[in-house]
């Protein structure tokens, strides 16, 4: 039964209507996917890690300076 469907299939007309794969464009698209996802990955990674790279720095700033006020300021900081 599957034979004789897979006959009624018009392959001749299909074959006709494809356009055919240039195989050298395809490799090319590829190899020029695989680069281009590759940037685009490590430009959102380095954005992810300078952001981060500012939160520490304002964090560690700001203990510097926190450290650097004497203990009795802290405290009133903390309570207001």
């Amino acid at each position: 039964m599957a034979v004789r469907l897979l006959e009624r299939v018009p392959i001749d007309r299909i074959e006709e209507r494809a356009e055919p794969v240039d195989l050298g464009r395809l490799l090319m698209l590829v190899v020029v996917g695989v680069f281009y996802l590759l940037g685009f990955v490590t430009r959102k990674t380095a954005l992810m890690v300078g952001v981060l790279l500012g939160w520490v720095v304002a964090a560690v700033v700001e203990g510097w300076q926190d450290a650097g006020k004497p203990a009795e300021e802290r405290r009133r900081a903390r309570v207001a």
